[in-house]
């Protein structure tokens, strides 16, 4: 039954979608849909796409922003693009693993670097361009990755060591590699919807949860957390995908204007989360959040904990993942030069 609703869902959406669309595939509308709040890093990196876009193009396309899941959740814009009935969204790359398990490489604890310079570096190399090409055969085409922050955990103690996480309940995200993270950590992991975490974690259905600092401060997570450990070890990136259908249609003229506005797009809220994150720093300090720093070789012991998701990311894609890390952590080993 609720493999039928869960369908029937995704065909009244996709037939509101092509209401959305009454003109023609040729006429090139992109409907942008994303989860963030109006005026998050997000929503006003995906303004600037629209307005580059908007403002001059040589194939007349028209854009449209929906923050806020107008359009539908994770799930339905993932379907919704592989369908045609929306043109482009920015999702985490831990909610494209259940079509691309690929993509999990980008879960993997403690493994890109934690200089957002240098992480810049790694999206713009030739590895993240080979892993994002991957989508391409589900329906997809990913034409880059936005930083959003480091995610950070949150809980009722500080989380400096693994024994702080055994035993406590956390949200997970939907990715076989961070499920199994937090299994090496000690951690019990619970599904939820994100719009559910806050009174979950109010209500102590879950103890703890991790997400970049931004997130942490828009979804208000610190008025129901008395501790927030900057542990670095992930990122919440996301990735910016179109529907193949409506991309093979464009003009390479067209395609080469939609990336270089995506491109500029990300440097802007590249500079719009860092810019909130000091305005949430403020922000949990008045409302009395204990922020606690971690040494390096705080984190290193961490990382080691967490070490095998590695192996597990190369079992969970039959090896197919392996080329893909050896690229990383080739470009890897040479940011960090």
């Amino acid at each position: 039954m609720k493999l039928k609703m869960a369908g029937l869902k995704t065909l009244c959406l996709a037939v509101g979608m092509a209401w959305l669309s009454s003109a023609s595939a040729a006429g090139f509308t992109m409907k942008l849909a994303h989860s963030a709040a109006p005026g998050e890093s997000r929503d006003v990196g995906a303004h600037k796409v629209a307005d580059l876009l908007n403002g001059h193009n040589s194939c007349g396309l028209k854009v449209q922003v929906y923050p806020s899941s107008q359009l539908g959740g994770s799930n339905d814009m993932i379907q919704l693009l592989q369908l045609g009935s929306v043109e482009a969204t920015l999702l985490p790359a831990s909610f494209l693993v259940g079509f691309q398990p690929l993509l999990g490489l980008l879960d993997l604890p403690y493994y890109l670097p934690d200089d957002p310079h240098k992480l810049l570096k790694v999206h713009h190399s030739q590895a993240m361009k080979d892993l994002l090409a991957t989508t391409s055969s589900k329906g997809i085409v990913s034409l880059g990755v936005w930083h959003t922050g480091y995610k950070e955990w949150t809980g009722p103690k500080p989380m400096e060591v693994p024994a702080d996480y055994k035993g406590l309940t956390a949200r997970v995200m939907p990715s076989q590699v961070l499920v199994e993270q937090n299994r090496l950590l000690g951690l019990q992991n619970v599904s939820m919807n994100f719009g559910e975490t806050y009174s979950a974690l109010q209500n102590g259905t879950i103890q703890a949860q991790d997400n970049p600092i931004t997130l942490i401060y828009a979804m208000k997570f610190y008025e129901v957390q008395k501790y927030m450990t900057l542990t670095d070890h992930g990122t919440l990136d996301q990735v910016f995908m179109v529907s193949k259908k409506w991309w093979d249609k464009l003009p390479k003229s067209c395609q080469t204007e939609v990336q270089a506005a995506v491109d500029a797009g990300s440097k802007v809220s590249f500079d719009k989360t860092y810019e909130d994150i000091g305005v949430a720093m403020k922000a949990f300090e008045k409302a009395g959040m204990k922020v606690v720093k971690m040494s390096p070789d705080q984190k290193q012991v961490l990382a080691k904990a967490v070490q095998p998701t590695r192996a597990f990311y190369v079992n969970l894609t039959h090896q197919e993942g392996k080329p893909y890390l050896d690229k990383f952590d080739a470009v890897i080993a040479q940011v960090e030069k």
